[in-house]
């Protein structure tokens, strides 16, 4: 895909909204941006995702809807919270981005077809806030044990790793579930059931999910630690090579390289720093001294930044020192100066706190604090065969990297983020102890249910409707994305299909396969039109000065 067919976001979209339509028809701009941006990410919708390439100054392949939505200028409001929402999601699952947007726009249009109708904006909101509670009733009522599910059998993509985790100790809350099975004690079959539970979250991403049980069975603990889990991208070796290792593995430089040529193999020391290994760093609420006017330095710079250098080397030598690891950046000319300590910037929190906790290392704010009681003791240091990698590791760590590899660089990042997403599902699977049937099949059920909901106001009933209409053009979207229907009027006549074993008491067909995390699907939903009601209500008071039901709207227009 070219940059330019999105890059120009809100801008291109307002002018192609301007070009047709009636005055009506353009009043809330900020409905119709939402629903334009969403259909340019359907494709990401299900399992086969169609991957965009996006043409621009750093060219890149991207398969979900965070990585676009950030290449797109999206200089409009409306753009811009979408973007917000999005990335609020994902930064908190790493799922369920792809149905928040789809249905972002879904509900955007549902809530323009009611203002064509004439229906007022507070009957809408009230309405389709009663659409969605129904929805979230179905998947309270649908919901599945993880118990049920693990009693599934195992694909065979996967029965390698089942195998490999078997002296991994069982989640709490499956462990909770199966306390009454008589093989309960065995670790082989509590390996098996967190197998069976990756398997039904891993939406196709089979190798990924694997990698993903790799490192559960290293961390050796009850549940899956996102918090002591990364990662580490190499370009060159083909994807069989990625793999999981026990401790922080990391990409070096040519100059790294050499430096854990010298010191792998030893018993070393290490110093953690929490900020930026630099002169002119300075921590978070820092405040320089009032009442002071600088008139000139006696010395320049350059000299300040050199003793700065100096008597970092001096500390880190005194001390013995052979690893730094640093949250932010460390300068280079001090990693270019010392040829005996190994400099790692760019440290997560997460794994400078098991350092810490496995170490005895008291993570400082400025090397100058560093003394003999900040310093840890016992991490080793050696080099991955194959490829320019630092792996480090310490006693009794439940760190794990995962290492990702790729002979098509574009490739990694998908591959990462593919890595992160089954490993969130995986957790969160296993946090909420119970799963919602994927495919589309608790939607059909949402839609079965709107359909038969009994309203006294028609103006709800026709709501509820639109709503219903909208679930049923993200399922068959979902089915069209998956390859089991040819058409979009083939996939409605599929959930036609389904409704009405619906109506005559029978389950739903599908993909009993196929799950979908519960806290996840439902957080997106409720995002998805929490955005679309907060945009129709500030377009409201735009185009009506806050004069919402008045006669006077019917005359009004978009500036």
């Amino acid at each position: 895909m070219r940059i330019s067919e999105y890059g120009h976001g809100c801008k291109q979209y307002s002018s192609a909204l301007k070009m047709s339509g009636s005055v009506a028809e353009r009043r809330h701009i900020g409905l119709q941006h939402l629903e334009a941006i969403s259909a340019s990410t359907h494709t990401f919708l299900g399992p086969n995702k169609l991957l965009k390439w996006i043409r621009d100054e750093d060219p890149v392949l991207v398969s979900t809807c965070p990585r676009l939505l950030q290449r797109l200028e999206l200089d409009c409001s409306a753009g811009q919270l979408l973007h917000e929402t999005v990335q609020a999601q994902q930064k908190l699952f790493h799922s369920g981005t792809g149905a928040l947007v789809f249905l972002t726009g879904a509900w955007s249009r549902v809530a323009q077809e009611c203002l064509n109708r004439g229906i007022s904006v507070l009957d809408i909101k009230t309405a389709m806030r009663k659409a969605l509670e129904v929805s979230l009733q179905v998947c309270q009522q649908s919901a599945v044990s993880v118990r049920e599910v693990s009693r599934r059998r195992l694909k065979p993509e996967l029965r390698d790793t089942e195998v490999q985790c078997m002296d991994v100790e069982h989640p709490h809350d499956l462990r909770r579930t199966l306390k009454h099975s008589r093989h309960f004690g065995s670790h082989e079959n509590a390996a098996n059931d967190t197998s069976s539970i990756a398997e039904a979250v891993s939406h196709g991403c089979e190798s990924s999910m694997r990698l993903v049980l790799k490192a559960c069975k290293l961390q050796s603990t009850q549940d899956l630690d996102i918090q002591k889990l990364v990662t580490c991208c190499i370009p060159g070796p083909s994807e069989e090579r990625s793999c999981a290792l026990h401790g922080y593995v990391t990409l070096l430089s040519v100059q790294q390289a050499s430096v854990v040529q010298s010191l792998q193999g030893q018993r070393l020391n290490i110093a953690l720093v929490s900020g930026d290994l630099r002169e002119t760093y300075r921590h978070v609420g820092f405040n320089r001294p009032a009442n002071i006017t600088r008139i000139a330095d006696r010395a320049s710079s350059a000299s300040v930044e050199e003793r700065w250098i100096e008597t970092a080397l001096r500390i880190v030598h005194a001390l013995g020192v052979g690893v730094v690891l640093a949250h932010g950046a460390v300068d280079d000319k001090l990693k270019d100066r010392c040829s005996s300590v190994l400099f790692i910037e760019g440290v997560k929190s997460g794994v400078l706190k098991d350092f810490s906790a496995r170490t005895g290392a008291v993570p400082v704010s400025y090397i100058t604090q560093l003394d003999e009681r900040c310093v840890g003791r016992g991490v080793t240091l050696s080099r991955c065969e194959g490829h320019e990698s630092a792996w480090i590791v310490s006693a009794n760590s439940s760190l794990v990297t995962a290492v990702i590899t790729s002979s098509v660089p574009a490739k990694l990042q998908i591959l990462e983020d593919e890595f992160w997403s089954c490993a969130h599902r995986l957790h969160q699977a296993l946090k909420d102890g119970k799963l919602l049937r994927g495919s589309g099949v608790t939607e059909i059920l949402c839609i079965h249910k709107l359909r038969q909901y009994q309203s006294e106001n028609p103006l709800e009933k026709l709501v509820l409707e639109l709503m219903a209409d909208a679930w049923m053009d993200y399922v068959s979207t979902l089915m069209l994305n998956s390859g089991s229907v040819a058409s979009k009027a083939e996939a409605w006549t599929a959930i036609a299909r389904q409704r009405r074993r619906c109506e005559d008491g029978e389950p739903v067909l599908g993909d009993f396969g196929v799950y979908d995390n519960m806290t996840v699907k439902t957080e997106a939903w409720r995002r998805a039109l929490d955005l679309v009601l907060l945009v129709l209500q500030s377009d409201t008071e735009i185009i009506t000065g806050g004069r919402e039901g008045e006669d006077l709207y019917n005359e009004l227009m978009c500036l």
